[in-house]
């Protein structure tokens, strides 16, 4: 069954063991916001730089990802305010809260546990076997 769900294409699986883009993108907007405030567009911008495949390219992405956003917020993991002081048109600035950084905390020690999985597994396979 689970090779049958993997067929379409290598890295398709992902969400299958739990490694969605979503759980990506939520784990960076929180990594990015703990260093300090930042736009909504410079927050998609700096995914597509680590995640090129999350690249924002379409409005449905890119919608996405403000969805992601306004969840964050309403769990209460990030705040946001309009910002008017520049000269153009008002932009939404976003911010982490406590919760937020409780949940980073979190999120880290979730992959730093899957990265050792990750390397045990590897260590115990080798590429021979799985030709």
């Amino acid at each position: 069954m689970y090779r049958r769900s993997c067929r379409r294409e290598v890295g398709s699986c992902f969400s299958d063991i739990g490694i969605s883009q979503n759980f990506w993108a939520r784990a960076w907007f929180l990594a990015l916001l703990s260093k300090g405030k930042t736009y909504g567009y410079e927050l998609m911008k700096s995914i597509s730089r680590v995640m090129p495949a999350a690249e924002v390219q379409s409005s449905s992405i890119a919608g996405n990802y403000y969805r992601i956003l306004r969840a964050l917020e309403r769990d209460g993991l990030i705040t946001s305010e309009w910002d008017t002081s520049g000269s153009g048109p008002a932009r939404r600035i976003y911010s982490i809260t406590e919760h937020g950084k409780k949940e980073l905390n979190s999120i880290v020690k979730y992959i730093e546990q899957t990265e050792q999985f990750v390397k045990n597994f590897l260590s115990n396979i080798t590429r021979e076997e799985v030709k």
